[in-house]
């Protein structure tokens, strides 16, 4: 079974700084710029699995040297990796109440990347949503609330209130 972990994300600054770096080396397959980027905010770095701050030897961690693994590490400067908020296997039941028009899911977001090669490190999904998309999530479920009452889309709800609260984006990976 699939588990949801889900993790308040500063997508603004992710969007600014590393964005632009992982779309790149998605798109190229080139990971200079990504290993450029953990080597000069090192500091600011955990292991994404442990959530251990990183050192030196950080890159003898990397299974695969593919812009999914260089950017999984990259991207632990916007979020906590100890801090996981996510709804475990509570999502699937979340998913099979969506409208089939729903575009986006209010519990996952938008993936990075096209759709030949989306971030992806855990090869199971990675979606990411900003502040404003937060908000409309959390809108939508409001109403599906009302629709399909259950604590599953309750739990989902506080999630996202959670976030919200943060003003900052959301982060969901399996």
């Amino acid at each position: 079974m699939m588990e949801h972990k889900a993790f308040i994300f500063d997508y603004q600054k992710f969007e600014q700084e590393l964005l632009p770096l992982l779309r790149d080396g998605l798109t190229t397959g080139e990971c200079s710029s990504l290993i450029l980027f953990i080597q000069q905010n090192l500091g600011s770095l955990t292991d994404p699995y442990e959530g251990e701050g990183l050192d030196n030897d950080w890159e003898e961690t990397i299974e695969s040297e593919d812009p999914h693994q260089y950017g999984d590490f990259a991207l632990t400067k916007y979020y906590d990796p100890t801090n996981d908020i996510g709804l475990g296997s509570a999502w699937q039941s979340i998913q099979e109440v969506l409208p089939d028009n729903q575009r986006i899911s209010p519990i996952l977001g938008l993936i990075v990347g096209d759709a030949r090669n989306p971030f992806d490190p855990g090869k199971m999904g990675a979606y990411f949503q900003n502040a404003g998309q937060v908000s409309e999530s959390l809108i939508f479920l409001q109403r599906l609330a009302q629709e399909h009452p259950s604590e599953e889309v309750n739990e989902a709800i506080m999630l996202l209130q959670r976030v919200s609260h943060s003003q900052k984006g959301l982060y969901v990976t399996f």
